[in-house]
């Protein structure tokens, strides 16, 4: 349901507003989302659009760009589509399980894919905007890497080398950037050849 004033996720829009360069999808891209997607995302990316949100915090992203990373991590069955990526490539996803959302975080630096209660709209108003989400707790970690690294360009992530999975650390001296998408499936690659 809209806000007076505003859209169903306007408290996320107030308070991670989007950057320059965010862009509506074309008209083909909205009326297949009319279908597909819920209605309050829908209406975001009619409203605002896609790209950085937040001084690059996180990204609403092209669900059929991240697509093949999300079924490369959760298998070729999976029914949510990626929606929105964290700057440090935290994966969000829905879909509708049993008439309910179920939004869902894939952290591939852990080795995790987590259910977040609530439906689409809390998602984006409470929990972004709370003090337990991903972009708060990566706060101090994203000032240090766009002091270190600059900004992001569309589609890359920050991360750490070597691989968090693989034993590196969480230290200012180990952050990069890079192609999200490719990123994330080296990790995916190689965390596997390990356990081969």
């Amino acid at each position: 349901m809209t806000q007076p004033g505003g859209i169903a996720v306007q408290r996320f829009v107030d308070t991670y507003r989007p950057d320059a360069g965010t862009r509506v999808p074309f008209d083909a891209f909205l009326g297949y989302a009319d279908r597909a997607a819920p209605r309050a995302l829908v209406e975001l990316w009619r409203t605002c659009g896609l790209g950085f949100y937040g001084e690059q915090r996180i990204a609403l992203v092209d669900p059929g760009h991240w697509m093949g990373l999300l079924q490369t991590w959760l298998g070729g069955d999976i029914t949510s589509f990626p929606f929105a990526v964290t700057s440090f490539g935290h994966v969000y996803h829905y879909d509708r399980v049993t008439g309910g959302d179920r939004i869902q975080c894939l952290d591939p630096h852990f080795q995790s894919n987590s259910v977040i209660e609530g439906d689409l709209v809390t998602f984006f108003n409470d929990h972004l905007t709370g003090p337990s989400s991903h972009l708060k707790d990566l706060e101090g970690p994203r000032g240090g890497a766009r002091s270190k690294l600059g900004e992001l360009q569309e589609g890359e992530i920050y991360y750490f080398e070597p691989i968090l999975a693989l034993g590196g650390q969480v230290r200012p001296e180990n952050l990069a950037k890079g192609d999200g998408v490719a990123h994330l499936s080296d990790i995916h690659q190689k965390v596997a050849a390990k356990h081969r």
